[in-house]
Formats: structure tokens, sequence, C-alpha cells
């Protein structure tokens, strides 16, 4: 899949804001809060489509790469179709070459001419796709006629329609329906027990399998496990370096107000997806909104310092200040998550929100002092 290199890198392009000035080199470039392709209209080149919603009902000769809302196609695009979507992508046209993209929702119910690929919350492919359907999502149903392969990790898999070779699936339930057709073999690890109609036809086996990893892959997530405990280390002992005020402030704020501080983390965590997905469907909110999954992706990963390096500080006695006792800290809570594995992600969410709440007690009290002081 060698176009992926170059179109991935036109939608980070886009979503930066620098390929805007480059249209001319790009193909046809075009922003506004509708982007629409006409039924009479023919775009002979690659459409770059920046928007709250983007409407193809006339042809796209070359590829159709999106930063938007809302995809709706009913006409033709020759090429492929990537790009970040906010919202739903529905395709009931015609695709000639693969479908990539990351988004809210996917239903296909025309052509598509080589693969399907995404990450997805819901996804109802039907229609037929003329090579592999490739999707991580919450729910995947395959109503389709497949050319090739089915693989995809979701929480339910529902195939009820054709596949010209093999299922390959990592679930926790999924159904073969009535209308599933299947030349090769099912291969699945899921939950439960795969539900297989009576009126199902698996031409080859149906195999529930343990899928392990091979040694190298197994060696590099070890060393990125390594790294990323390295690289919270490090990025905690440069926050404490660089906000001498705040860092300290808001460790205080984790070890004296822990429910407070985790009740404000929570609101920190919680609220700006919430405001950052309306502000995916305009033109104007799209760089907002950007700016803030930014931020809170950021949050994610700084969020634990505080409240960690506040646990450090006790169990050290205030010996090693807050450096040393963020150090210690982290280094046991890192490897408690990898030896209580079923309880890792309680052990991470609890100090990220009050991680998170102590950070924004800290800086709103900062901001009342200096206004105090003024």
């Amino acid at each position: 899949m060698l176009f992926l290199s170059r179109k991935v890198l036109a939608v980070a392009l886009l979503a930066g804001g620098i390929a805007l000035p480059a249209a001319p080199v790009l193909g046809s470039l075009r922003t506004a809060n509708q982007v629409i392709v006409t039924e009479d209209d023919v775009v002979r080149e690659d459409l770059y489509a920046v928007g709250g919603r983007t409407i193809v009902e006339g042809v796209v000769q070359g590829d159709l790469i999106v930063l938007t809302g809302e995809v709706i196609v009913t006409g033709t695009v020759e090429g492929d179709i990537i790009g970040l979507v906010g919202g739903p992508v529905r395709l009931g046209g015609e695709v000639g070459e693969s479908v990539l993209v990351a988004a809210v929702s996917l239903e296909t119910a025309g052509r598509v001419g080589a693969d399907v690929s995404g990450f997805v919350g819901e996804a109802r492919l039907g229609g037929e796709v003329g090579r592999d359907v490739l999707v991580t999502g919450g729910e995947v149903e395959v109503t389709a006629r497949v050319g090739r392969d089915v693989r995809s990790q979701a929480w339910r898999l529902i195939v009820n329609g054709e596949v010209g070779r093999d299922i390959a699936a990592r679930v926790d339930d999924m159904v073969l329906g009535e209308a599933a057709r299947i030349t090769g073999d099912v291969t699945f690890r899921a939950s439960d027990e795969v539900r297989v109609s009576p009126a199902a036809n698996v031409a080859g086996a149906l195999v529930r399998a343990q899928v392990l990893a091979p040694v190298w892959a197994q060696a590099l997530t070890r060393l990125l496990g390594w790294l990323s405990v390295l690289g919270f280390v490090v990025a905690g002992v440069a926050l404490f370096w660089v906000f001498r005020g705040t860092g300290p402030r808001a460790v205080r704020a984790a070890r004296e107000r822990p429910g407070r501080s985790a009740l404000v983390g929570l609101g920190v965590l919680v609220v700006p997806p919430i405001v950052a997905l309306p502000l995916f469907l305009t033109l104007v909110g799209l760089p907002v909104a950007l700016l803030i999954l930014l931020f809170w992706v950021l949050g994610l990963f700084l969020g634990p310092i505080p409240a960690v390096a506040a646990l450090g500080e006790r169990l050290l006695g205030g010996r090693g200040g807050i450096v040393g006792g963020f150090v210690v800290a982290a280094l046991l809570w890192r490897g408690g998550m990898w030896l209580l594995s079923l309880a890792a992600a309680a052990l991470y969410l609890i100090p990220l929100v009050i991680g998170l709440g102590a950070f924004t007690l800290s800086a709103w009290e900062a901001r009342r002092g200096s206004m105090a002081r003024a």
C-alpha cells in the first residue's frame, strides 16, 4: 500500500494548514463549510477538501483527500478516498481504488475497487469490495461481497456476505449470518464462541486460536514499554525543571486535595472531546478543535505526574525532594501496571484524573494570585 505514505502526509499537511498555500501543486483544493461536487461537475485531478461537509455527486477523476466533518459520496471517485472525518462517511457511489479513513462511522453501499480500511466507531459495509476489508472499530457489519480477506479488531463482528478468502478477527462477539459464504478459513480470538447460522457456509476451517506475536514483535513491545517509562520519567523531570512554580503547586494540590483534584480532573478529561467534536464540523472551528485535542492528548500523557510525585513524596517521607520522589514512584507505578494487567486501567486512570485536576487547580491559583498582586 504505497499510496498511504503520500496521502497520509497530505492529510497531515492539511491538518496543520501547511498545504493551503500549495493548492496548484496539490491539485484542486477547496475550503468551505460545505464542499460540493455537483452531479454535472467533473474534477479532473485530485480533490483536497477541508470543511464541515464534503459531498460528491459528480465525478472526481483523481483522489479525494478530506479533512472534514462528514463525507457523502453518491457519485464516482476514480482514485482513493483518504482522510480524517469528525462524523460519518457514507459511500453510496463508486470508488475506483481504496478507502482509508478515521471516522465516527463508515457506510458503504456501492463498489470499492480495492481495499476498505479504517479506524471507526461503527462500520456497515455493503455493496462490493474488490480486495480486503481491514477495519478496527466498535461494531463492524460486513454484508458486502469481499474479493479477498476480512481482517478486523472490534467489539462485535457480523459477517452476512460473501468473502473470497479468509476471515481473521479479534473480537468480543462474532456472528456468521445466514447469508455468510466464506471460501477460506475463519480464524478468531473472541471472548465467546462464534455464533454460526445453520444456513451459513464456511468452506474452510473454523478455528478459535490464541494469536501469539512473533519473538521480534514481543521484543519490540518490551522495548517500547521501557521507552515509554523512560519518556514519562524524563518528561516529568523536565516539567518540574521548567515549571518550577506550577509543578510543585500541582504536587501540593494532589497531595492535600486529592478528592477535589480528581473531580476537576474528571471534567478536564471528559469536556475537551465533547467541545471539540462540533468544532470539527465548521471550517473556522477546525483548527481550534485540533488544538484542543492536541493539548488533551498531551494531558493524557503528562496528567499523572503530580499525583505520582505526591505518592513518591509520601513513600520517601520527603527525602529526595519532589523529583526524587517522582522518579521512584513512577518506576513503581509503571511496574505495578505491568504486574497487575487487569487493574492497569484503574492504576492509570486514578493518578490521571487527580493529576489533571491538580494541574488545573494550581494554574487557577497562580492566575488568581497574579490578579491579586496586579
